[in-house]
């Protein structure tokens, strides 16, 4: 396993404990056994991750995060569950953003687009946004294309 990918914990444990991959394809993905598996991830990738854990009282932690995976000799952002860490684009915590944040995510693939292409910028709005209780913008097409054209160009 290369040192320079991102590596997921992706966990289930039914009415105690859900992480997974809201979208983002891994590169590789390696099953520890039955209910844990690690996605592994190519610096320069956009994933959306879930975690949610609860006890006998209810919901105890619930989030959501879109992450840009990145080389480990960068400045990256801790995130649990995310080895050694990433580019944070968006992080929503708590039921009610969580949920603005996947309908956000629910709205960008209604509307055609691959959400792990999205421009990591239009993430960084939709964060902004939803921490302000603001409404979000929508993504457009002309932001997608000048993204991708912008993105050609820089490699």
């Amino acid at each position: 396993m290369s040192e320079d990918l991102t590596r997921v914990e992706i966990a289930f444990y039914p009415e105690h404990l859900n992480n997974w991959l809201r979208f983002g394809a891994p590169d590789e993905q390696l099953d520890l056994d039955r209910r844990r598996s690690l996605a592994l991830f190519r610096p320069g990738r956009v994933f959306g991750y879930v975690r949610w854990r609860a006890n006998e009282y209810g919901t105890q932690d619930w989030r959501f995060t879109i992450v840009q995976s990145a080389a480990p000799s960068l400045m990256l952002s801790r995130v649990s569950g995310v080895s050694p860490g990433g580019d944070v684009l968006l992080l929503a915590t708590g039921n009610a953003k969580v949920k603005r944040a996947l309908l956000q995510v629910d709205v960008l693939e209604a509307a055609g687009f691959d959400v792990a292409e999205v421009s990591p910028s239009y993430y960084r709005h939709v964060h902004n946004r939803i921490a302000a209780s603001r409404d979000v913008t929508p993504y457009s097409q002309d932001q997608h294309a000048a993204y991708l054209a912008a993105r050609a160009v820089a490699s």
